[in-house]
C-alpha cells in the first residue's frame, strides 16, 4: 500500500519562473491535483506573503480551501479550512526600528510586511531604489496592492510585522546580513536568497522572527495533518529551501538553482521552464517516486 506523503512545494523558481509571474500553468495545476487525488497532502511553501499567494492562486483558478500553506518562509503556517491558522511569528516594534536603521546604514531600502490582521500590507521607504526592487514594487502595486511609501518609515512603524526585507546586489546584501546577525542574532533570522530577477546579480535579504523557517512550518504541518515521520518530500530551488530539505526524507532541487541547493538534494528536476517540478509531482502521484524501497535520509 502506498504511504501518505506530505509534499512541500516551493513557488517562485520551482512552480513559477520569477517573483513576478502571476499564475500557475495548466500542467503544474494538474500535477498538484494528481498528488492530492492520490491521497497525499500538498503544502505550498513560499517566501510570498499570504495576500500575494492567495491572489496568485485565485488568478490561476486553483485555490482549494483545504490547501495548507506556509508563507513568508515560515512566518505564517495555515492548515487549510479545517485547521485554520496554526502559527504567526512576528518581529516586535523595537526590533523593527533597529532593522530600519541597519538597512539605511547599508544603503538598502527597507520593506515591512504587515501581519495577516493588517491584510499583509507592505510599507517601504520612499528613497532611491535599484531597478530590480523598483520593478518588484511596481508589479506588487499592480497585481497585489496594499502597499504604501513613506518618507520616514520610522514614523509609520507598526507594533509588529512579519518581515523586513529588500532586494539589492551582493555588495549591499552581504554586509547588511552580517550586521543584522551581529546586532539581533537572538531575536531575528535573516535569510538570503538569489532573486529570480536581475540575471542572478540581485539577492533578497529577508528578516523574520528567529524561529521562522520553512522547515519548522513543515514540522508543524506534519503533526497537524497526521503524517507519519519520514514521509516528507520537499521540492525547491533556492537557499531558503535548505531548511525544508533538512526536514524531508527526500529532497528535490531544480536545475538552474544554486549549486549548494542542488548538492543537498536526492534528485535534481528539469528546469522550471520545462515543468521539472510538475514531472516530479506526476511521479509522486503515480507512485514512481519516492520508491518504496528507496533509502530515506535521516531528518533533522
Amino acid at each position: 500500500m502506498q504511504e501518505r506523503w506530505l509534499v512541500a512545494v516551493d513557488m517562485d523558481g520551482t512552480l513559477l519562473n520569477t517573483e513576478t509571474e502571476d499564475r500557475l500553468r495548466a500542467r503544474e495545476i494538474a500535477a498538484l491535483e494528481a498528488v492530492r487525488a492520490a491521497g497525499h497532502a500538498v503544502v505550498i511553501c513560499t517566501g510570498r506573503n499570504s495576500r500575494s499567494l492567495d491572489r496568485l492562486l485565485d488568478r490561476s483558478g486553483w485555490h482549494p480551501d483545504d490547501l495548507p500553506k506556509i508563507t513568508l518562509n515560515g512566518a505564517v503556517v495555515h492548515g487549510g479550512r479545517r485547521l485554520g491558522r496554526l502559527a504567526q511569528s512576528v518581529v516586535e516594534r523595537d526590533a523593527l526600528a533597529r532593522l530600519v536603521a541597519l538597512f539605511r546604514a547599508h544603503g538598502a531600502v527597507p520593506l515591512i510586511y504587515a501581519t495577516e490582521e493588517a491584510n499583509g500590507h507592505l510599507q517601504y521607504e520612499a528613497s532611491p531604489t535599484n531597478p530590480v526592487l523598483a520593478h518588484y514594487l511596481e508589479h506588487r502595486r499592480e497585481q497585489v496592492g496594499a502597499l504604501s511609501a513613506h518618507g520616514d518609515l520610522l514614523e509609520a512603524l507598526p507594533d509588529a510585522a512579519l518581515e523586513v526585507g529588500t532586494i539589492d546586489t551582493e555588495p549591499v546584501i552581504r554586509p547588511l546580513t552580517a550586521a543584522i546577525r551581529r546586532d539581533l542574532a537572538d531575536r531575528v533570522r535573516v535569510i538570503n536568497t538569489r532573486s529570480l530577477l536581475g540575471d542572478g546579480r540581485y539577492y533578497w535579504a529577508e528578516v523574520y522572527h528567529h524561529t521562522c523557517s520553512k522547515g519548522n512550518g513543515v514540522r508543524l504541518l506534519v503533526d497537524a495533518l497526521g503524517i507519519a515521520p519520514g514521509c516528507v518530500v520537499a521540492i525547491g530551488d533556492n537557499y531558503n529551501d535548505l531548511d525544508m530539505f533538512e526536514v524531508a526524507a527526500f529532497a528535490v532541487a531544480m536545475q538552474g538553482g544554486p549549486a549548494e541547493v542542488q548538492a543537498a538534494a536526492h534528485r535534481v528536476a528539469d528546469p522550471v521552464g520545462e515543468s521539472g517540478a510538475a514531472a516530479v509531482l506526476e511521479d509522486i502521484a503515480a507512485g514512481r517516486f519516492p520508491a518504496l524501497d528507496a533509502p530515506r535520509k535521516e531528518t533533522a
